[in-house]
C-alpha cells in the first residue's frame, strides 16, 4: 500500500506549474503569490508543506496555544528543514529575553509577533539585529498601521482571547484599503482562509501573500496535505 506521503507527492501540482499559471494573470506577473502555511507541529507536516509549494512556514512558541512547541525539542528537527524555505517563530507578546531566546533556536529565520507589542519593542529587537514580522488586528476599515519595523506586516482577525489561528475572517475590502495605502510594503493577508475563499480573497484584497493555519487542518489538528496543496494552487493561481 502506497503512504500518504507517497501519494501525495505523486498528485500535488509541481512548483513550476503552479508559477506559470500564475504568470499568465495580469496582475501576477512579476511573481507568483507568497504562501506561508502555520501552525506546523511536526516534521512531516512540514515537509509535505514544503513539498506543495510553501514558500514560509510558521512554528507557534507561544504556551498559549494548542499548536504550541517546545522549543528545544522542536529545534532537532527544524534545523533539519532546507533553508530554501524561510521557518518563522511565532510568539505573542514575549519579553525581550523570551524574544532572543527564539529567535536564536536552530533553523528560526525570524520572528513574528503576534501580540500587542509596540513599535518601541520590535524596534529594540531591530536594533539587537532580530529580524521580525508583526501581526496586526484588523479592528475595521479605518484600521492604522504605525512603524512597527517590521520586514513584512500580517493582517489578521480580531477574536477576544485569540492570537491568529481561528479560522475567522475580516472583511477583505478593509485589508485592500490599507494594501492600496501602503504599496511600499509587503502586507500579507490572514485570518480565516481556506482552499474554498482564498482566490476570492487575493482578488478582492491583492496582497503581497497570505497565511493559513486552521484553514488546512484536519479534525486532529494536523496538517491535512491535500488542503494545502488545494491553498497554494487557489492562491497562485488566483
Amino acid at each position: 500500500m502506497r503512504s500518504p506521503e507517497s501519494e501525495f507527492t505523486s498528485r500535488a501540482p509541481s512548483y513550476d506549474a503552479s508559477v506559470a499559471a500564475v504568470s499568465n494573470s495580469a496582475s501576477f506577473r512579476h511573481r507568483p503569490m507568497f504562501v506561508k502555511i502555520c501552525g506546523i507541529m511536526n516534521q512531516v507536516d512540514a515537509e509535505l508543506a514544503i513539498a506543495a509549494g510553501a514558500d514560509a512556514l510558521g512554528f507557534n512558541f507561544w504556551p498559549g496555544s494548542r499548536r504550541y512547541l517546545e522549543p528545544a525539542k522542536a529545534a532537532g528537527w527544524i534545523r533539519k528543514l532546507p533553508d530554501t524555505v524561510i521557518r518563522v517563530g511565532v510568539v505573542v507578546n514575549p519579553t525581550e529575553l523570551y524574544a532572543a531566546t527564539i529567535a536564536a533556536v536552530d533553523g528560526i529565520d525570524l520572528l513574528q509577533l503576534h501580540g500587542t507589542e509596540s513599535s518601541e519593542f520590535c524596534l529594540n529587537l531591530v536594533e539587537a539585529h532580530i529580524p521580525l514580522w508583526k501581526a496586526i488586528p484588523m479592528t475595521g476599515p479605518e484600521t492604522r498601521l504605525p512603524d512597527y519595523h517590521a520586514e513584512r506586516i500580517l493582517l489578521d482577525t480580531v477574536t477576544e482571547g485569540s492570537f491568529g489561528g481561528t479560522g475567522v475572517p475580516f472583511h477583505w475590502s478593509w485589508a485592500r484599503d490599507l494594501i492600496n495605502g501602503n504599496p511600499t510594503l509587503e502586507l500579507i493577508l490572514a485570518g480565516g482562509l481556506t482552499p474554498e475563499n482564498v482566490s476570492r480573497a487575493i482578488t478582492e484584497s491583492r496582497p503581497f501573500g497570505v497565511d493559513v493555519a486552521s484553514g488546512v487542518e484536519g479534525r486532529s489538528g494536523r496538517k491535512d496535505i491535500y488542503r494545502v496543496r488545494d491553498f497554494i494552487a487557489a492562491a497562485r493561481s488566483a
